[in-house]
C-alpha cells in the first residue's frame, strides 16, 4: 500500500511539475518545516507558530515592516524590493507561516502563496477572520497548494491545508497534545513528501511536551538546530564518524535534517496571554542558516532595525551567509556540514559562541518584556531602541565570530584593545587601549553563559592609553571567557582561554 501511494504521488507530482514549479519553485528547494501549538500545550501558556524556511534559490532574507495595509505588520521576504511574506506577525498578534503541500492542487488565479500571507496579515486580527478570508478566496480563487499555521492573540492555533478552491483544518486544541505539525505534505492528500523531517520534528516536539519544555528556546535551540539521517534519527554534533565512504570524518548530510542546507532563514512566532497587548507578540527570527546565526526579537509595532532591513540586503543574513560558507565546506558535496565548526567536543567550535549569546538575548529580553507587560501603553520607541541594540550587538558579535571561526585560534586584539596573553596560564591578564577622543567606555567581564562577572569600566574616558589587568586568581575555572568592550555605540567582544597554569 505505501509503495502504491509513492508510486501515484511520484506520477501526479511530475505531471504537475512544470506549472507548480512557476508558481511556488522547485519541491527540492523549497521544502520548509512548521508547526503550531496552542498555549494549553506550551510552558508559559502563550501560543507558538514556527517555521523553517527552505529555500536556497532566495538565500537573501530580511524582516520589513509593512504599513501599506489596514494593520501594520513584519514579516520575512526576500531582500530587495519583494513584498511578498514568507512568515509574519500583525500589530493585533494575528501570524502566519507556510509550507508548500506537494499533493494539494493550486488554482489557476488569484494570489500565490507569498502574496496571499502578506495580503492576511494586512488584514486579518484573528484566526476567524482568516477562517473567513479562506471562505471568500474559495471562491475568487488562489494559486496556493500549502499548510499554513496560524496563531492570533485569543490563543488559537491551527494549521490549514490549503488548495486553490479548498481548505481543511486542524486545529491545536483539537489535537491530542495541542500542537500541529507539518512538512510538505496533507494529510488531507495523503503525501510524504518531507516525511523525514515531520518524524524527526514530531519526536522533538513530543518530547518537549512531555517534558514540559515546549517553550521558545527548545523550538529555537533544538528543534531548528537539529541533524538527523535519512531515517529520522539523531545525529550528533560534533560527529565523530564517517557519514559514507568519502566523505570526511565529522560531515553530516543535511539533506533530510531540519537544519539543512537549503535553509536561508528561520522564525518562532511567540503570542500572548489573552490578557496582555497583542503589539507585544514576538517574531523572534534567525537570518541566514539557522545553524550559522543567532535568533533576535522583533515586535509588529516599530520599524526594522537596518541591521535586519538593509537598503538592498540585510547585514545580519550576509554575515549569516558568510558563517555558512565556512560551514558547508565540502566542496564536492554541500549537502554536508562539518560538524566539528559548530562544536569541537573540547569546548570550542561556532556553538561556543553564539549559544551563550544567544541565551543572553534571550535573557534579557524575557525582563524586558516583563517591563513592558505591566504598562498600558507601549512605548514605541524603547522598543525600537530594544531592537536595534540587539541587532547590533548581534552584528558585531557574528563579524567577531567568523572571524574566530576561519582563523581556528583566538584573536589577542580587536580594533583599539590589545588583550595579552591570551591563553592566559598564570600571573595577569592586561587589558590596553588608546582613545583618540572623549567616549563613554564600558568593559566588562563575562562568562562563556555571557553572566557579567566584572566590570572593569563604566564611565566617560578622556583621550589616550588606558590599561587594566585582571589577576589569575579571577578566573575560577578553565575555559573560555568573554571580554566586552564598548565604545560609545561600538561594541567588540574577545574570547579568552584560559588554561591550566601554576
Amino acid at each position: 500500500m505505501k509503495a502504491l501511494r509513492i508510486e501515484i504521488f511520484i506520477f501526479f507530482f511530475l505531471a504537475s511539475l512544470t506549472a507548480t514549479s512557476q508558481l511556488s519553485g522547485n519541491f527540492s528547494h523549497d521544502e520548509c518545516t512548521i508547526g503550531v501549538a496552542s498555549g494549553n500545550a506550551t510552558s508559559d501558556g502563550r501560543p507558538m507558530v514556527w517555521k523553517t524556511r527552505d529555500y536556497s534559490s532566495a538565500p537573501n532574507n530580511e524582516v520589513k515592516y509593512n504599513t501599506a495595509y489596514r494593520y501594520k505588520f513584519i514579516s520575512v521576504s526576500n531582500a530587495g524590493s519583494s513584498t511578498y511574506s514568507w512568515m509574519g506577525l500583525n500589530e493585533h498578534g494575528f501570524a502566519i507561516v507556510n509550507t508548500l503541500s506537494s499533493d494539494l492542487e493550486a488554482g489557476s488565479s488569484g494570489p500565490s502563496n507569498g502574496a496571499f500571507m502578506r495580503d492576511v496579515l494586512g488584514n486579518c486580527k484573528t484566526v476567524e477572520a482568516f477562517r473567513h478570508y479562506l471562505d471568500s478566496t474559495n471562491q475568487s480563487g488562489r494559486k496556493t497548494h500549502a499548510d499554513f499555521g496560524v496563531i492570533d492573540s485569543t490563543g488559537e492555533a491551527a494549521i490549514f491545508e490549503t488548495s486553490g478552491n479548498n481548505y481543511w483544518e486542524f486545529n491545536a486544541d483539537d489535537s491530542p497534545h495541542g500542537y500541529v505539525i507539518r512538512t510538505n505534505f496533507s494529510m488531507t492528500g495523503g503525501g510524504s513528501t518531507g516525511i523525514e523531517r515531520y518524524n524527526r520534528s514530531s519526536d522533538l516536539i513530543a518530547q518537549f511536551y512531555a517534558g514540559d519544555s515546549l517553550n521558545l528556546k527548545s523550538i529555537l535551540r533544538y528543534q531548528m538546530r537539529d541533524f538527523s539521517d535519512f531515517d529520522s534519527n539523531p545525529v550528533s554534533v560534533p560527529f565523530p564518524h564517517q557519514w559514507s565512504p568519502g566523505i570526511p570524518k565529522g560531515y553530516i548530510n543535511t539533506s533530510k535534517s531540519i537544519c539543512r542546507n537549503s535553509s536561508v532563514s528561520a522564525a518562532v512566532i511567540h503570542g500572548v496571554l489573552p490578557t496582555e497587548q497583542a503589539g507585544l507578540s514576538t517574531m523572534w527570527t534567525i537570518l541566514g542558516q539557522p545553524a550559522s546565526s543567532v535568533a533576535l526579537p522583533y515586535w509588529p509595532v516599530v520599524n526594522t532595525p537596518v541591521e535586519a532591513d538593509g537598503e538592498s540586503t540585510s547585514p545580519l543574513c550576509d554575515i549569516a551567509r558568510q558563517i555558512r560558507s565556512t560551514l558547508f565546506d565540502f566542496v564536492s558535496d554541500d549537502e554536508y556540514i562539518n560538524s566539528y565548526k559548530l562544536r569541537d567536543g573540547n569546548g570550542a567550535g561556532l556553538w561556543s559562541c553564539t549559544f551563550p549569546f544567544e541565551d543572553s538575548v534571550l535573557t534579557t529580553t524575557k525582563t524586558f518584556m516583563d517591563s513592558m507587560r505591566t504598562l498600558t501603553l507601549l512605548p514605541k520607541n524603547v522598543i525600537s531602541l530594544k531592537e536595534k541594540s540587539l541587532a547590533q550587538r548581534a552584528l558585531s558579535r557574528l563579524k567577531y565570530f567568523r572571524q574566530s571561526l576561519i582563523s581556528g585560534v583566538p584573536e589577542n586584539k580587536t580594533g583599539l584593545i590589545v588583550i595579552y596573553p591570551n591563553p592566559v596560564q598564570s600571573g595577569l591578564l592586561n587589558i590596553r587601549y588608546t582613545l583618540k577622543k572623549n567616549a563613554f567606555v564600558k568593559i566588562e567581564f563575562c562568562s562563556a553563559q555571557g553572566q557579567v562577572l566584572m566590570v572593569l569600566a563604566n564611565e566617560k574616558q578622556s583621550p589616550g592609553p588606558h590599561v587594566y589587568q585582571i589577576h589569575r586568581e579571577v578566573f575560577r575555572d578553565n575555559g573560555v571567557y568573554l571580554l566586552i568592550f564598548q565604545q560609545d555605540n561600538s561594541i567588540k567582544t574577545v574570547k579568552i582561554i584560559v588554561r591550566q597554569g601554576k
